[in-house]
């Protein structure tokens, strides 16, 4: 009988499957790599999980391209995610053929995230594409004036569900095209971050929007005094279950006195504001029933001021408040 040099190498492959599983959701590529290059049978199990995630430039666009074509072949199937982080205007509108073949080979690409030199523009000319679900942009904010997205412009991306946007002018036109229905129509989780948008443009337009993230940092601060932003607060998508409003505005100064009006969100579970002071009784009474959780943040040390009662604390020591109805209020100071 002939005893394996080490054990763990002489584990069937479903184990050894599973146990990469485990280490891709919990850590990272690194520990992945090391354990692959244990000996040649592991690598060959854990290479589908090494080239899952795979980022690359426009520059290097072309040999990526390449190598799908050859050495990459075999490991096409487990490519799951795309990313151009190095943007260039020049790429973006002359190398999208070769983004069209390669989106079209790795067929399993379900999230893609492009960093873009400035609109969104070249994107419309892209062939249609039901494998992506998730989709990031990211304006590379190049130039001196913010960059354009139009949902018409993704007309191609029929299945996507998560869109994340940062750093653009958002608009959809009006009447509204034919084209932006599919997006429109598919997107459930919407994430923008510091995203301006003009009159008539709002974020009901999105029909099955379940998810809302909006945040704001200190370099777009004066968009969080415009009158879009508080009316999105005002009139937020009905058929939301959760809301993020982020403003990193920690001065009292700057901080909002005007809450989000919510009492039509009847499938709201969950609630959590920034940059807020700190909401009237009133502002509880009118929450909608369905609302289970509500995070506060707070930059002042008398957010436990009455007329707020704490009830408990949860195991990181923050405060509930167990007020208003089975809703549960967190205060988190910031």
């Amino acid at each position: 009988m002939v005893v394996p040099s080490c054990v763990f190498t002489a584990l069937p492959d479903e184990i050894l499957i599973q146990i990469f599983t485990e280490l891709d959701q919990s850590c990272c590529k690194r520990d992945l790599q090391s354990l692959a290059f244990t000996c040649k049978r592991v690598h060959a199990i854990g290479q589908q999980f090494m080239i899952s995630d795979v980022t690359v430039s426009w520059h290097l666009l072309d040999v990526f391209h390449a190598k799908v074509q050859t050495s990459l072949y075999p490991l096409i199937p487990y490519i799951t995610s795309f990313t151009i982080q190095i943007p260039s205007s020049w790429g973006e509108w002359h190398r999208s053929d070769i983004l069209q073949d390669i989106l079209d080979k790795c067929f399993n690409i379900c999230f893609l995230q492009l960093t873009l030199s400035g609109s969104s523009k070249w994107l419309q000319y892209l062939a249609p594409n039901t494998y992506i679900r998730k989709l990031k942009l990211t304006s590379s904010q190049a130039s001196s004036r913010i960059a354009l997205f139009d949902v018409a412009d993704l007309h191609a991306f029929k299945s996507v569900e998560e869109l994340h946007l940062d750093y653009f002018r958002l608009q959809c036109e009006y009447p509204i095209e034919e084209r932006a229905m599919p997006l429109l129509n598919t997107v459930k989780v919407l994430e923008i971050l510091n995203c301006e948008w003009d009159y008539p443009f709002n974020m009901s337009l999105f029909r099955k929007l379940n998810v809302l993230n909006v945040y704001y940092t200190i370099k777009s601060e004066a968009f969080t005094f415009s009158e879009r932003l508080k009316n999105l607060a005002a009139n937020p998508p009905t058929t939301i279950q959760r809301l993020i409003l982020h403003l990193d505005l920690f001065s009292p100064v700057r901080q909002k006195t005007w809450y989000p009006s919510l009492r039509a969100c009847n499938d709201l579970e969950l609630v959590s504001l920034k940059g807020f002071r700190r909401p009237p009784v009133e502002f509880f009474e009118a929450l909608p029933d369905s609302l289970k959780e509500i995070e506060l943040y707070f930059a002042s040390k008398s957010f436990l001021d009455n007329p707020y009662l704490v009830a408990s604390y949860d195991n990181a020591g923050v405060p509930i408040i167990r007020k208003y109805g089975n809703k549960t209020i967190r205060l988190i100071r910031r």
